[in-house]
């Protein structure tokens, strides 16, 4: 990512929206000594570029009983229909096709086991899948700027 298209104070304002993406485009130019036009137009640069593709929020899976995060590994044939059934399903938050002996990697937010063997009894419509309870996340999503 650090490539010669991002000079460094590019750097520091995506690690700031990374953090706060409802930070205030003043707020970031006190933090780094802009002015707010200028934090503006470098942000709408980076939006232009497509390196900032959009701003969400963030969850907390146990507030909203989904605290169990397992990853699936998938094989089928069924490809297109399998891709239907993910896209419907509440409990897959990531789907990625994968090279290797299997065709997908899933990340499954669940309340339980029997949530989880309901989802795998389905998947079984499909074809065969292994899974993967996290333990504990010990580095968060992003970080990557």
């Amino acid at each position: 990512m650090h490539t010669k298209e991002f000079d460094e104070i590019d750097l520091k304002i995506m690690r700031l929206l990374e953090k706060n993406a409802r930070i205030t485009v003043a707020s970031i130019g006190k933090q780094i000594a802009m002015s707010a036009p200028a934090v503006r137009e470098r942000i709408a640069k980076l939006e232009a570029k497509g390196v900032i593709t959009g701003y969400q929020a963030k969850f907390n899976w146990e507030k909203l009983n989904r605290g169990t995060t397992t990853f699936l590994v998938v094989k089928t044939e069924k490809c297109q229909s399998f891709v239907v059934f993910c896209k419907q399903s509440q409990e897959i938050t990531e789907m990625h096709r994968i090279s290797g002996e299997y065709n997908y990697l899933l990340k499954v937010q669940i309340a339980s086991m029997e949530e989880l063997t309901e989802l795998q009894n389905n998947i079984l419509l499909f074809g065969s899948s292994k899974s993967f309870v996290g333990m504990e996340q010990l580095i968060p999503t992003g970080g990557i700027v």
